[in-house]
């Protein structure tokens, strides 16, 4: 029996990771830089299958620029086995190639992927397709603020000593 409240993914970066692979599959192989105008238009009411999914992952990234959509691409698309993942150092490397006229800095692509993965996240849960944020509960919060005190008391300590 299906849940009703389970989301298709867990996390942005895994609904990244099949939207980029099943385009890749989709283009037999050969898919080039995904522009603006290859987005869908209007969301899918239910994601029921995976061309659903690809259609309202699509729908979440409208509005990024070429740059962010092809930094996605960058990060996220498919690798040969055993390759490891891109980094921001290749994603940049590799955007000198792709745009010659603009000079890329790695806090630059930082927060160009940072910006882009909010987007795509604000429409992915937006759709239910990953989960909303959980709030901390009071005694989460409370743990949190007396490791971060203990954290700074015993850091002035070690300062004082030298």
């Amino acid at each position: 029996m299906l849940d009703q409240n389970k989301t298709r993914f867990r996390r942005t970066e895994e609904a990244l990771r099949f939207y980029f692979r099943l385009r890749e599959v989709l283009h037999s192989g050969r898919a080039r830089r995904l522009v603006a105008d290859e987005l869908p238009a209007v969301a899918c009411a239910v994601a029921t299958n995976a061309i659903d999914d690809y259609q309202c992952i699509g729908w979440c990234m409208r509005g990024l620029d070429e740059v962010a959509l092809w930094l996605l691409s960058e990060l996220y698309g498919p690798t040969c086995f055993g390759v490891h993942r891109r980094t921001y150092s290749h994603a940049r490397k590799a955007g000198k190639l792709e745009f010659p006229h603009r000079e890329f800095r790695m806090r630059e692509v930082g927060m160009i992927h940072e910006h882009a993965l909010g987007v795509v996240k604000r429409g992915l849960r937006e759709l239910g397709m990953i989960p909303k944020r959980r709030l901390k509960t009071a005694r989460e919060y409370n743990e949190m603020m007396a490791a971060g005190k203990r954290a700074h008391f015993h850091g002035d300590r070690a300062a004082e000593r030298g």
